[in-house]
């Protein structure tokens, strides 16, 4: 869009003919730019609409929040290992070449039997070493794991960037749709100057031929008349497919059909005011920005590896209890219930030395995290100052461009009228309109400039709340 005025400045610049057939133009567009248009909604009020459904319906986001939604689900998982377990083990087993214990118990069995002149012993005992079945109840619950507390709370931290990823993703996708937005309105007004222009361009030609016909005119005139057409028309052409690019653009933003139309307002709604207090802007950028959350999150995970690491040389306790039945078949008497309770205490002491190895790893990371802490601390203060030295040139380049419009459109007026009575040569008249052409372009892209200014200054100092 800038570069479509900039380019129509360069040329004006150089064509006075076509200089004064746009001059009227680009006036009455002026004029009609500064006129309040009371029946439509201002530009803020379509950009907040604007991106009010890109934060529901942009694709990117849409990801980025099933991305946030796992994180949660890390959490929960983390946690779970903290809390009791309950499961149901059972088996049942055939058995070949397994060594029956009756085979040895029977025998004495029956001796003692014998010697005792009655059946006092089983003599029909068959047991295998395992049991051919085992049905058990396990309930566990660990007592002190800090390897299990860390990772919980490594997956805690772990989340927080991801919610953090999905505002920053919000943010930039509100500060794209503006631009967007800007870029499309920027080049509909340039095709509504290029269109206006060609219709008077082409009437200028017929004028052209007419007077070469009639003999009052030369043929250079209609040379140059066809040369400004044929150069509006080209300009038209890129203006279109510019305007077109940009509204396929917002539309994906929108997650929209690409050809889906567009509301572009009065250019004149597009000025806010900067915010009143350019340290104050800072610091709100300094605590809301999602890159610093992100960074001190990241000295936290980085820390809690450390614990983690650490945590490799503390024992760990769990208690265990088993109920169940085992035996040779499955029986409800009682006679085969089992019950077992475990206090199990495991404690690695020595490895080799991977475990402090591990640990010194985990704090060279937790320095690196600390330097990029302050490093993108450094790095947001830089681009809210540049961005507000930008805006603030930008708006007053808007207090400039408008006293140098209306001093060209009194100078052109004043000049017109010297023409309109002879007083003034043809020269006089060409430069004065080109001054005022000038003025009315340059009125225009400081607007839009100005406009695009004040986007990235809410994007840089975190400006606009992300409620969708």
């Amino acid at each position: 869009m800038f570069t479509f005025l900039s380019g129509l400045l360069a040329r004006a610049r150089q064509q006075p003919i076509l200089m004064i057939t746009l001059g009227a133009l680009l006036a009455s567009l002026a004029h009609a730019l500064v006129q309040p248009l009371r029946a439509q909604p201002t530009a803020e009020a379509v950009l907040d609409e604007l991106v009010r459904e890109a934060l529901e319906r942009n694709l990117q986001l849409a990801q980025q929040r099933l991305t946030t939604e796992q994180g949660a689900s890390g959490v929960r998982q983390a946690r779970g290992v903290l809390l009791p377990t309950l499961a149901v083990d059972a088996r049942y087993s055939e058995f070949s070449g397994v060594v029956n214990i009756g085979e040895f118990i029977n025998p004495a069995y029956e001796a003692l039997n014998q010697l005792l002149g009655q059946n006092a012993f089983p003599t029909n005992i068959a047991a295998t070493l395992p049991f051919r079945q085992e049905t058990r109840l396990r309930a566990t619950q660990v007592i002190y794991n800090q390897a299990a507390i860390e990772q919980w709370r490594l997956a805690r931290s772990v989340y927080g960037v991801s919610r953090a990823s999905q505002e920053l993703a919000a943010r930039q996708t509100a500060a794209d749709v503006q631009l967007a937005w800007l870029a499309l309105a920027g080049a509909t007004r340039v095709l509504d100057v290029y269109e206006s222009a060609l219709t008077v361009l082409a009437e200028n030609e017929r004028v052209a031929d007419r007077l070469v016909a009639n003999g009052q005119g030369t043929a250079d005139a209609v040379f140059r008349a066809r040369a400004d057409k044929a150069g509006v028309e080209q300009q038209l052409a890129d203006a279109q497919r510019q305007r077109d690019a940009a509204q396929r653009l917002l539309n994906s933003l929108l997650d929209r059909d690409p050809d889906t139309p567009i509301t572009v307002v009065d250019d004149s709604t597009l000025v806010r005011p900067l915010p009143s207090d350019r340290d104050a802007t800072l610091n709100e950028a300094l605590a809301r920005r999602e890159e610093l959350e992100q960074a001190s999150l990241g000295v936290s995970i980085a820390d809690r590896q450390v614990r983690l690491a650490s945590s490799a040389f503390l024992p760990s306790v769990a208690l265990a209890a088993d109920w169940g039945i085992q035996g040779d078949r499955y029986t409800l008497d009682g006679s085969g219930n089992v019950a077992v309770a475990s206090l199990v205490l495991q404690w690695n002491l020595f490895n080799g030395g991977q475990d402090a190895a591990r640990r010194e790893q985990a704090t060279l990371e937790r320095r690196k995290a600390e330097l990029r802490q302050r490093d993108t601390e450094r790095q947001v203060t830089l681009q809210v100052e540049q961005a507000w030295d930008a805006a603030a040139v930008a708006q007053r380049a808007l207090t400039t461009s408008a006293a140098r419009l209306a001093a060209a459109r009194s100078s052109f007026t004043l000049v017109s009228r010297r023409y309109d009575e002879g007083l003034a040569p043809h020269i006089e008249f060409v430069a004065a309109r080109e001054s005022l052409t000038q003025a009315e372009l340059n009125a225009v892209l400081s607007r839009f400039t100005y406009a695009a200014r004040r986007v990235d200054l809410e994007r840089a100092a975190a400006l606009r709340a992300l409620t969708p």
